[in-house]
């Protein structure tokens, strides 16, 4: 018999806990003196790390930057532990894993203090003790007693979330590497391993709604080509910026909804449609481009490069486009068809859900969203190349399927497949600082979605019995 739902939990002052220690790493970070220096004084963080100058000690700055985003991370966690309280013994589990990142700060800092037999300890100021207790007590308060949660709760239940597990796996490779090679944790690689893959983040949003449905889109490496290379020559002929960011969401749109007649109305399958596109679109951008790559666009013109309140373009795009999805698939009645038709499209229709609307929808989306990705892609580097990027469809589809999107449809979550494109960009990135060739990132993305499709597989059995 299974349990029944217990009654709401209360919340109590351990519920606050993760925002009161986010409220005081994040305000020790940037507001309180760090460390006392003979010619500065008392300095803060942001007059340490601005130049070289600055850190008159010489102390060990890597992976310093990396403490607000592990707090803004508890932050997040903290709020959630009191929106819904009687997730606390799962919330705890990663809110100690986000204080293992601040605690791998001061694990170098203190292995590189006692390989230099420095004496300047004495010199550390008030942020630099605050956000050590306040990382150690982020570790420690797993160990406070909570009370049984119910099923939904349990912790066994939350790792039955891919995205959980994406992110617990997430936390602890950044942990494990940054012990192992602190100059992984340098602000650069960081950085980049957050906005390089951007673009992927946002192509697999448009991927997951796809899979969702039942159906797979395997042009979206062309199609992001040949729009780069369309929106760079629309600008480099004189197009305003905001105009030729446009034009690929349109075209986008248009491919969308070829491939959307073709599915939903001629009911070819989507995998037979988009394996023809792949080599359509390939031929036109090689014929079209003729080998040329795009140059000489306007400095106005590259989004990807701007950094609006000092953030990255392309890491606020993914993290907006993300949630407006999330959200969008949760609650709107169009995204809880995608989840029907994938579903069971049977039952979908015998509910009056629209297959070939629903179909056209999804793919126009997609579409759009490839759109949005040839926009990042194109605007990050001062040069288009006239070649579809790498290998990219496979990347768009390992993010979506690892990040929990069944391949069979009716599952998964846009959250997900942006965790997984960061993960799998992290693991990329940790395979160089460890000495292990990227190559090996090839067959790891495969492993995933092998151990991904027969996790979901055994899922659906047990779901059956």
């Amino acid at each position: 018999m299974s349990k029944t739902k217990g009654a709401p939990v209360p919340r109590r002052p351990l519920h606050f806990i993760g925002i009161a220690l986010a409220l005081v790493i994040i305000g020790a970070y940037f507001l309180l003196p760090f460390v006392v220096q003979p010619e500065r004084g008392p300095s803060t963080v942001a007059i340490l790390t601005g130049s070289k100058k600055a850190n008159e000690l010489g102390l060990f700055k890597t992976g310093l930057e990396v403490i607000p985003l592990a707090g803004l991370g508890i932050l997040l966690l903290g709020i959630w532990n009191v929106i819904a309280p009687a997730a606390s013994r799962a919330i705890s589990l990663l809110m100690s894993v986000a204080g293992l990142l601040i605690a791998v700060y001061y694990i170098n800092f203190f292995r590189d203090y006692a390989a230099d037999e420095a004496t300047f300890i004495n010199n550390m100021d008030i942020a630099f003790w605050i956000m050590l207790v306040a990382g150690v007590l982020a570790v420690l308060q797993i160990l406070i007693p909570r009370g049984l949660p119910d099923e939904r709760y349990r912790i066994m239940k939350l790792f039955g979330n891919q995205e959980s597990v994406i992110l617990f796996g997430l936390l602890l490779l950044i942990f494990i590497i940054g012990i192992a090679n602190p100059r992984f944790l340098q602000e650069r690689n960081i950085s980049d391993n957050l906005q390089g893959n951007a673009y992927i983040a946002v192509a697999a949003l448009g991927m997951t709604m796809v899979i969702v449905t039942g159906n797979i889109d395997i042009s979206v490496g062309s199609l992001v080509g040949l729009l780069a290379v369309i929106s760079g020559r629309l600008v480099v002929a004189g197009l305003p910026a905001p105009l030729a960011w446009l034009a690929p969401l349109i075209v986008g749109a248009g491919f969308g909804a070829f491939i959307g007649f073709l599915v939903a109305y001629l009911r070819i399958p989507s995998i037979v449609v988009t394996l023809g596109m792949l080599s359509i679109i390939k031929g036109i951008l090689i014929i079209w481009a003729g080998g040329e790559r795009v140059r000489d666009m306007p400095p106005e013109y590259f989004l990807s490069q701007m950094r609006p309140l000092g953030i990255p373009m392309p890491i606020i795009i993914m993290v907006v486009l993300t949630i407006v999805v999330v959200l969008w698939m949760r609650y709107s009645a169009t995204g809880r068809a995608f989840y029907a038709l994938g579903g069971n499209a049977e039952a979908a229709r015998l509910s009056g859900l629209s297959q070939k609307r629903l179909l056209m929808t999804v793919f126009i989306l997609n579409g759009i969203f490839v759109g949005i990705a040839s926009v990042m892609y194109s605007t990050q580097f001062n040069i288009i190349q006239a070649t579809p990027p790498p290998a990219l469809e496979l990347s768009v589809i390992t993010a979506s399927v690892v990040g929990g999107v069944s391949i069979l449809g009716g599952t998964g979550t846009a959250l997900g497949s942006t965790l997984a494109t960061l993960l799998l960009n992290f693991i990329r990135s940790a395979m160089i600082f460890i000495n292990v060739s990227p190559f090996w990132l090839k067959a790891v993305q495969g492993l995933l979605i092998l151990a991904t499709v027969l996790a979901d597989l055994i899922r659906r059995r047990r779901q059956r019995l």
